[in-house]
């Protein structure tokens, strides 16, 4: 047996019939209420002399009174019936205002009104679903609120870097917030290509320096490092390309101080993003040091200096810095390539 099938013309006919419209229900509103009007007019017109409570012209107006009175009253159910359904779909969007994700319309209605129902009701739904992953993920960031760093159980032997402007106090003092904040991003953006370009990684800034890192670098290794080397003497090296970047901005140029340094660091790994972050002798060593680099030098801790010290395309020059030698018990070397 085949099962009979409506042709397109058909579907279309009868998806217009299911689907009536807000606008088709409003004009059905008027012209029923016109119509009974009419009806109820053209019977009292034609039976007018037969009806005896029209003797009295009172009871003419009472009745139209009454007409009237019961004529608003249908008119009245008709449209709430109409409004229905906009007065709940006002009254979610209020509870979607106040945070109430959860709730539905649940509006049937086969017209304009139902089909905005069903796409209220998927919005707040997605709605809901995102509030829910929200809090979700503030719990778990609360719940590692005082687990900010998480340290690795093993050390490693890193080559430590420090960048930093010389005088940026003074130089910042004389020029505007914008001026001093562009001054910044352009000068730790420049160094951190060097690192990039020479394979390093930078772990962060702190004010107007920069820290970065070769981590877990063979000693032994002397293409590793004199690469090493070879990132901070390029840094001394773009000292002028770095000027005319910054001259472009209508900003002063800059000197600033290299140090490196080589030993064990422990390395944290944060809850709150991808960087490591290290610490330890080495780390504290490199910044040390840096305070008693020359502009726009290097100065290497002596760790970094053994291990450098027989490559024959550099030379170091030690400092004489009995206080650095009496109170931290280490020596600083400066770092330049032979002429």
């Amino acid at each position: 047996m085949k099962l009979y099938k409506p042709s397109n013309q058909q579907q279309s006919i009868m998806s217009n019939l299911i689907f009536f419209s807000l606008q088709k229900k409003l004009l059905v509103l008027v012209l029923s209420t016109t119509m009974i009007s009419i009806l109820i007019t053209t019977i009292l017109f034609l039976n007018f002399d037969d009806i005896v409570i029209f003797e009295f012209q009172e009871n003419i107006v009472l009745i139209g009174i009454s007409l009237m009175i019961g004529l608003s009253i249908i008119t009245y159910f008709l449209s709430k019936r109409l409004s229905g359904p906009i007065m709940k779909l006002s009254d979610a969007a209020n509870e979607i205002a106040h945070g109430n994700f959860g709730i539905r319309t649940n509006i049937k209605t086969r017209d304009e009104i139902g089909q905005l129902s069903i796409s209220f009701d998927e919005m707040a739904k997605k709605l809901q679903e995102s509030q829910i992953t929200i809090k979700q993920k503030e719990e778990v960031i609360q719940q590692q609120e005082d687990i900010l760093l998480k340290f690795s159980q093993h050390t490693q032997n890193d080559c430590v870097g420090v960048v930093d402007i010389k005088d940026s106090t003074k130089i910042s003092a004389e020029l505007s917030d914008e001026d001093v904040t562009q001054m910044y991003e352009i000068f730790l953006n420049f160094m951190a290509k060097i690192v990039h370009t020479h394979n390093g990684k930078v772990v962060k800034n702190i004010g107007d320096a920069l820290m970065f890192r070769f981590p877990d670098v063979d000693p032994n290794d002397s293409v590793v490092m004199k690469n090493v080397l070879e990132c901070c003497l390029s840094m001394v090296d773009s000292h002028d390309e770095l000027a005319k970047q910054l001259k472009a901005e209508n900003l002063p140029e800059l000197d600033y101080k290299i140090s490196s340094t080589y030993g064990s660091v422990k390395v944290a790994k944060s809850t709150t993003s991808n960087i490591s972050d290290i610490f330890g002798p080495t780390v504290n060593r490199c910044f040390k040091i840096n305070s008693l680099c020359p502009k726009n030098s290097v100065v290497v801790g002596i760790n970094l200096y053994e291990i450098l010290q027989d490559f024959p395309e550099y030379e170091f020059t030690q400092f004489c810095s009995i206080e650095m030698k009496k109170k931290y018990g280490y020596s600083i070397f400066e770092a330049r390539r032979k002429q």
